[in-house]
């Protein structure tokens, strides 16, 4: 194996990120639909998209926002949906 070591990474394609570049210094918070729980066990959907509809959220315009649920149930897909909406 006589020859020139070529270097593969620096010819080919690859693009590099900088990801402090793309760092964003907004505001983050965070909010537990923890308290829209029926007996803290079960989310309704009736009563979850009355929550949605009443709620200002204004408060949440231009930030990062960690939607979380801090109690042990289980919560359906189309509640992260509609919180994102």
């Amino acid at each position: 194996m006589s020859g020139e070591i070529v270097n593969r990474v620096a010819l080919s394609p690859l693009v590099t990120f900088d990801l402090a570049e793309y760092h964003d210094e907004s505001e983050r918070i965070a909010l537990d639909i923890h308290a829209q729980l029926f007996h803290g066990m079960i989310l309704r959907e009736k009563d979850f998209r009355a929550y949605l509809a009443e709620t200002d959220w204004t408060a949440y315009t231009g930030k990062h926002v960690h939607i979380f649920c801090s109690s042990d149930a289980v919560i359906p897909g189309w509640a992260w949906m509609l919180l994102c909406i």
